[in-house]
């Protein structure tokens, strides 16, 4: 859409404001559409875009300004602010009133958004960089580490990763394969660990996995990206059975490696390489990818199942058909999302639903495993509620493999707690 007028519109504010008037930019963007649009149609789109943009505009002062300059996107004008924390108070007001579901057609219908937000003179004192900055905080928002609202904060715009670097990282093998534990919480002690990609380019520094994941999936390199995590992920499990012979590995599986010939084969010739039983490799998989062709990825996890692999639905429980995706394809875990464990003990409508998934789990046959657990209090909740396993902080980071395989040494076994 065009965003001419909200630029003159944003200039013509800064314009006539003070030197130092605070005045505020909240882009906000709707969550998890192309599930709504896949249960709903698209027809329903265009109704959950008008309604999304009369909840914001009843939020606003009569000095703010909203435009719509997407399908499900909007940018929020908002001048005479007191200062920075007014407009992240602005921002938490318009997340906490999508908490509540939109009303179409008679139907109610839970979404999300995320926000980020810029502020002049802190962040800029054009419109063209305060967008910009508004952009960059949405874009640390989106990982959900610290809520669905972000504030611009210097230094966060993106780092370009060139395409020559990863494709050199790749082969020169600089990539490391960082392993979280995933704690038994009804008996105690460790059964296993997630394997997480992480880079330290020699002249880059640190890239985040966010970054350059969705790089390699963009141009190509996710398939080479994601056999080097296989490959590498094994490799240390199999050290680590030495020590514990119970102990399995979980994998991420990228979407774009579902149409791959002989995935199956080359997983399980692989696993036969480092002498890992195929019921000690879990693949987890997102509904995202499962939704890009589900006949194929029907195929593909029937095929991973018949082969004595695990599949864990990862996420489960932020997308509009997950239901239905537990009734279409096989598996054999299933991971509650951390938006779902995150202040689990005080949040009265959580813990149900959380019991209500376990239980929903156990009667599919599916083990049940909580992502982001963050206190002890947390831990205890899930074991109540019969949780099988978990992982988080709270019982460990995610370290590196080789920091991982020293922790398995006699007196160093993760327990309940245990912190890494």
């Amino acid at each position: 859409m065009n965003r001419g007028p909200l630029v003159e519109a944003l200039e013509s504010m800064l314009a006539s404001a003070g030197p130092d008037a605070v005045t505020g930019v909240m882009l906000v963007r709707l969550q998890r559409v192309r599930d709504f649009l896949q249960m709903y149609g698209y027809a329903a789109g265009d109704q959950l875009g008008e309604t999304a943009h009369e909840r914001l505009r009843t939020l606003l002062r009569p000095s703010d300004r909203l435009y719509r300059i997407g399908e499900f996107e909007f940018v929020a004008l908002l001048p005479g602010l007191h200062d920075i924390q007014h407009a992240a108070l602005a921002g938490h007001r318009a997340a906490r009133a999508f908490e509540q579901p939109l009303s179409l057609g008679g139907s109610e219908v839970m979404n999300s958004v995320v926000i980020g937000v810029a502020t002049a003179p802190a962040h800029g004192r054009d419109a063209t960089t305060l967008l910009r900055n508004a952009e960059y905080a949405f874009t640390r928002a989106l990982q959900g580490q610290q809520g669905p609202v972000a504030i611009h904060q210097a230094g966060e715009e993106p780092l370009q990763v060139p395409y020559a670097r990863l494709r050199e990282a790749l082969g020169a093998n600089q990539l490391e394969a960082w392993l979280q534990p995933i704690l038994d919480v009804q008996h105690g002690g460790m059964v296993g660990a997630e394997s997480l990609s992480r880079w330290n380019d020699p002249e880059i520094g640190r890239v985040p996995p966010d970054r350059f994941i969705p790089m390699a999936e963009r141009t190509g390199l996710i398939s080479e990206l994601t056999w080097w995590s296989i490959n590498t992920s094994l490799r240390h499990v199999a050290q680590a059975r030495r020590v514990d012979p119970t102990l399995g590995i979980a994998i991420n599986l990228s979407p774009r490696v579902f149409g791959e010939a002989g995935l199956v084969e080359h997983l399980a010739s692989t696993a036969a390489v480092w002498d890992i039983p195929p019921g000690a490799v879990t693949l987890e998989v997102t509904e995202t990818a499962l939704m890009v062709d589900p006949d194929a990825s029907e195929r593909l996890l029937r095929r991973l199942c018949d082969a004595g692999f695990g599949v864990a639905f990862d996420d489960f429980g932020t997308g509009y058909s997950s239901l239905a995706y537990l009734k279409r394809f096989p598996a054999t875990e299933l991971k509650i999302d951390r938006a779902f464990i995150k202040d689990l003990p005080h949040a009265p409508r959580a813990l149900p639903l959380v019991r209500a998934i376990i239980e929903l789990g156990h009667q599919l046959g599916l083990v049940v495993v909580a992502e982001g657990v963050e206190d002890a209090e947390t831990l205890d909740t899930l074991r109540q509620a019969g949780c099988d396993r978990a992982q988080g902080y709270f019982i460990q980071r995610p370290q590196p493999a080789a920091e991982f395989l020293r922790g398995l040494e006699p007196g160093a076994r993760v327990a309940a707690g245990a912190r890494g």
